[in-house]
């Protein structure tokens, strides 16, 4: 039997595992499969809606007393933060920014875009620095789908910014089929390859005088800080990657951290296993049942921590006859009233739409409430996106509440 069974292999389970393996417990991370990190930027938001993001946060939770944040706490907010940096520090990847201040980093769109820490990869392109005067190079191959530079530095001159655009020649590789974030990612992982793209950033330094060059956040898989150290010594001017659409490297590359972090304490990972039902004691979860080729798998707990998103991670899905539901343990959900209350009444509304504020319900140890307000279950805690009372997206706080909350849950 485990000491800890957390379900989902996002930000928030990969944390809690983390915590709990670190106090010596037993963990598994059972998981269907990985989590929204494939196909988020990879980095940390924390609170979007304003430039200092602690102060919004501190705002926040005494509006809205139910919020994630306000239920952990300032203390373990940045408790979490801090681990989670560590980690990636420990990694050799590092994570830029403070709480006092978000930082504002282009969109493969070319839009700006605030969050709180950002990969060192990231970094120069900070909208700040870009704002200097000095002309900015947006790079890209053409074989790369999504990631369009004449597009980007047009809308990045429309703010102020002095960028032009320029198509890289793919070196030979011998591949005749699609070029996916993932392949040319492990491509820059090899010497040979960065210094064919490295000789053409160069010359466009020379006849430019570019100070920067912002490219899609594609450069290397496992040894991405080498990989831009690597291009700048040989283009002579600064390197910035741009989160790509999925599948988003950089989020790789934080699961691939955060997952090996949780094996070499001991923990371990099964993926595979979508979670369909729990076994109920009275107020105790004693096992869950998951998805196997022939039957049913049966995994016993002392302790288990819910993790496996919100609507758009899919731990809840609608029903045909228009209910919300959450898919692991069937937790009650707070929910809107009826489905006529789910959007509103405009796609691109202000106050964002009801439906993605659904969750479970919890008491300050997380632990899941029903309706009425009492305990379901003593044993499980809750995280992340599963969470009732935010919207991740709309409020810029994904990762961070993700962190904050699996951090607590691995700390209870």
């Amino acid at each position: 039997m485990y000491d800890t069974i957390v379900i989902g292999a996002g930000l928030a389970g990969l944390m809690a595992a983390i915590g709990r393996a670190e106090r010596g417990e037993k963990v598994m991370v059972l998981a269907k499969g990985h989590g929204t990190t494939h196909w988020t930027t990879g980095c940390l938001d924390l609170f979007a809606e304003v430039d200092d993001p602690i102060a919004g946060i501190i705002q926040l939770t005494d509006q809205r007393p139910h919020h994630p944040y306000a239920l952990v706490g300032l203390t373990m907010i940045e408790q979490g933060v801090a681990r989670f940096r560590a980690i990636c520090e420990a990694a050799g990847y590092p994570m830029v920014g403070n709480f006092n201040r978000n930082l504002l980093l282009p969109t493969a769109l070319g839009a700006l875009r605030p969050t709180a820490f950002a990969p060192a990869t990231m970094i120069n392109g900070d909208a700040r620095q870009l704002r200097d005067g000095r002309p900015t190079l947006i790079a890209s191959f053409g074989v790369l789908r999504d990631f369009f530079p004449p597009l980007i530095a047009a809308n990045l001159r429309a703010q102020g910014i002095a960028a032009e655009a320029a198509l890289l020649a793919l070196p030979p590789t011998g591949r005749q089929h699609d070029f996916s974030p993932v392949i040319l990612a492990r491509m820059f992982d090899q010497p040979d390859f960065r210094a064919r793209v490295g000789e053409q950033l160069a010359a466009f330094v020379r006849k430019g005088g570019y100070a920067r060059i912002g490219m899609p956040a594609i450069l290397g898989l496992k040894h991405p800080t080498e990989v831009v150290r690597d291009l700048q010594n040989r283009a002579g001017a600064l390197i910035f990657e741009i989160p790509t659409l999925p599948t988003s490297v950089a989020g790789m590359r934080l699961y691939h951290i955060l997952e090996n972090a949780l094996l070499s304490l001991g923990g371990r990972m099964q993926l595979g296993g979508f979670v369909q039902r729990g076994e109920p004691l009275k107020e105790t979860l004693v096992a869950v049942f998951s998805e196997a080729a022939a039957r049913e798998q049966r995994h016993t707990a002392r302790r288990w921590v819910l993790a496996t998103g919100g609507i758009l991670g899919g731990g809840i899905r609608a029903t045909p006859e228009g209910h919300l539901r959450e898919t692991a343990l069937d937790l009650p959900l707070q929910t809107p009233d009826s489905r006529s209350g789910w959007f509103a009444a405009r796609f691109l509304a202000e106050q964002g739409h009801p439906v993605f504020q659904s969750g479970v319900r919890v008491d300050r140890s997380l632990r899941p409430l029903d309706a009425s307000g009492r305990l379901v279950y003593e044993n499980v805690m809750v995280a992340g996106s599963a969470l009732a009372g935010f919207d991740p997206v709309r409020e810029g706080c994904l990762e961070g509440v993700a962190i904050a909350t699996g951090w607590a849950a691995g700390q209870q």
